[in-house]
């Protein structure tokens, strides 16, 4: 008596399908992981914004004027505002840029990505009647890439 043997592997329909799942999953993942990347390098780059707008509000808080000087390079800010810029952030700033009497923050971005390398970052101050001092976010980067202000 002859045994039948049991199917082994899988038929081309099947693998086709698997390949066209990993396929599209690849077309969504991809420029999502991209656009991720970008963000997380582009957080090192607010953070020091943000750091340097407390520095400008610390110094509008004790003068009731923002920096007289345009501050056009880190060594400037840490100089005038105390304020430092870790190494590896240092490498992502194309150009920083604080100007004089305005408070405005600009910050140039290189080294991350083409779609934002050479764009600025601003941050820019108002005050309100209080003194209270009110940031907002701007710049030629894209919008996706540009923080939300709370």
């Amino acid at each position: 008596m002859l045994r039948k043997r049991g199917q082994k592997g899988f038929t081309l329909i099947e693998l086709l399908i698997v390949i066209a799942i990993i396929g599209i999953l690849a077309a969504i993942a991809i420029p999502m992981y991209k656009s991720q990347t970008i963000k997380a390098k582009l957080t090192e780059l607010t953070n020091s914004i943000s750091a340097t707008a407390a520095a400008v509000a610390a110094y509008y808080q004790e003068n009731y004027y923002f920096p007289q000087n345009n501050l056009a390079t880190i060594t400037a800010l840490a100089n005038t505002l105390g304020v430092s810029v870790p190494p590896g952030t240092a490498s992502r700033i194309q150009s920083v840029y604080v100007t004089a009497n305005t408070g405005l923050i600009t910050m140039q971005v290189q080294n991350i990505d083409t779609s934002v390398n050479n764009c600025t970052l601003t941050l820019s101050p108002s005050t309100s009647a209080l003194g209270a001092i009110i940031w907002t976010w701007g710049g030629t980067i894209p919008s996706n890439y540009i923080p939300r202000t709370n």
